[in-house]
């Protein structure tokens, strides 16, 4: 079985811990990579970027497609699309096609194709889309909430009865964020786009003691990370947590898909 080749993911993994202050010999770092005089929240964020795996080769193309439920409507943030596209771009595993917006608007240049309007030699038609090798999903899971958030369980299937104020948002994310302890519990699975088969399934976990910042000011800068701006993600202590949660389980899932082919679309049975 091929493997996955991902040594400098394991060299990133294995960051620097959080106390070392040391300083590298040019000076403007320390040696955990962080930038010296910047804040604190600053050099936390430079750790986190720091964690993301990288692959040595492409497995092929992936298209992240949302869950039947949209749970991050209840805390007021985006969808963790952008997250993941971060996560994918800067990992260099997968080709990342779009099928969202990208799409629509795709879908109506080709109808001004057809309708003649578009100018000659545009060289936009059929048979130039890429195929999404997998799809990758991103999803909360229940915990057990009398074990304090140690024990895991089902994917969170619904929403439970809704309150008001800050008790709607609690119950409509009993399980997978806990809001009051700061942690998150998330999912990430890798779906098979010919044959549907589940390659990969892991959990991610954060809490707020895995940062050092909170939200506002404190909260995700520029950087890469920058990208997930406008969702929430950036500037609110919870989306930072649950931003650091997709890390840990896209971490996971890097290093469990060694198995999958060099060639998706030759792997799978040929197309009737």
């Amino acid at each position: 079985m091929r493997k996955l080749i991902f040594a400098a993911a394991a060299a990133a993994i294995l960051t620097t811990p959080l106390s070392a202050q040391t300083m590298s010999s040019s000076g403007r770092t320390y040696k955990d990579g962080t930038t010296k005089g910047a804040s604190s929240a600053r050099r936390e964020q430079e750790r986190a970027e720091a964690r993301i795996p990288h692959c040595a080769k492409r497995l092929g193309t992936i298209a992240i497609v949302e869950p039947d439920k949209q749970w991050w409507k209840d805390l007021n943030l985006g969808s963790p699309e952008a997250i993941l596209k971060i996560f994918v771009q800067q990992s260099g595993c997968f080709g990342l096609v779009n099928r969202g917006a990208s799409m629509q608007s795709r879908a109506m240049e080709r109808a001004l194709a057809d309708q003649g309007e578009l100018q000659r030699g545009s060289n936009l038609g059929k048979g130039q889309v890429k195929a999404a090798d997998y799809f990758l999903q991103p999803d909360i899971v229940s915990s057990n909430k009398n074990s304090g958030g140690g024990g895991f369980g089902g994917v969170l299937g619904g929403i439970g009865r809704r309150m008001g104020g800050f008790g709607a948002i609690a119950g409509a994310v009993a399980g997978g964020i806990n809001m009051k302890k700061g942690e998150a519990n998330v999912t990430l699975s890798v779906v098979n786009a010919r044959t549907t088969e589940e390659e990969a399934l892991v959990q991610g976990y954060a809490r707020k003691t895995d940062i050092s910042f909170g939200g506002g000011a404190g909260g995700f800068g520029g950087g890469v990370f920058g990208g997930a701006a406008g969702g929430g993600y950036q500037d609110t202590e919870i989306g930072q947590v649950i931003v650091l949660a997709y890390l840990d389980a896209y971490t996971k899932l890097v290093t469990q898909l060694g198995g999958l082919p060099d060639n998706a679309s030759a792997a799978a049975p040929r197309a009737q």
